[in-house]
């Protein structure tokens, strides 16, 4: 019987395999990955294959101590994994509508873009890269193609 850890790295291998089968599992983790980008691929594909809807994650201690949050009990945390001791083990993680707020409580400041937003960008978008484009998204879509380019 596989341990843990050893159905953990299954799940990882059998989410990144599923990239390559169907390009639009790669489009749902991305934007899974632009939610999360402080965390690396392998972290990114753990807490996609498990959640892909997370929005912020931390430790539970991340929210206890600095966040001043507590973990909902019953709530299940995102297993990652952890190869830095030379072997494989798992760590948690837990997204922020796993947890309540306490007085005083933070907010993890989630980055969105809105109406007010998208014209200052679409300006220095086009200042820096000299891309001009009718949509928001297009214009993006171009800048992104110019940096693979360069």
């Amino acid at each position: 019987m596989p341990s843990k850890t050893e159905e953990y790295l299954a799940l990882a291998c059998k989410t990144a395999d599923s990239f390559s089968r169907q390009w639009e599992h790669w489009a749902e983790f991305l934007i899974t990955a632009a939610r999360l980008y402080k965390y690396s691929y392998p972290d990114q594909l753990m807490i996609y294959a498990q959640r892909p809807d997370a929005t912020a994650c931390a430790e539970y201690d991340v929210w206890n101590n600095k966040m001043n949050r507590y973990v909902r009990r019953g709530s299940k945390g995102i297993a990652l994994l952890d190869e830095s001791g030379g072997y494989p083990r798992l760590h948690y993680v837990f997204d922020v509508f796993d947890t309540a707020p306490r007085r005083n409580a933070l907010y993890p400041d989630l980055w969105q873009i809105n109406e007010s937003l998208k014209e200052p960008v679409r300006s220095m978008l086009a200042e820096n890269y000299d891309v001009h484009s009718e949509s928001f998204g297009q214009q993006l879509a171009d800048v992104a193609g110019k940096l693979v380019q360069s």
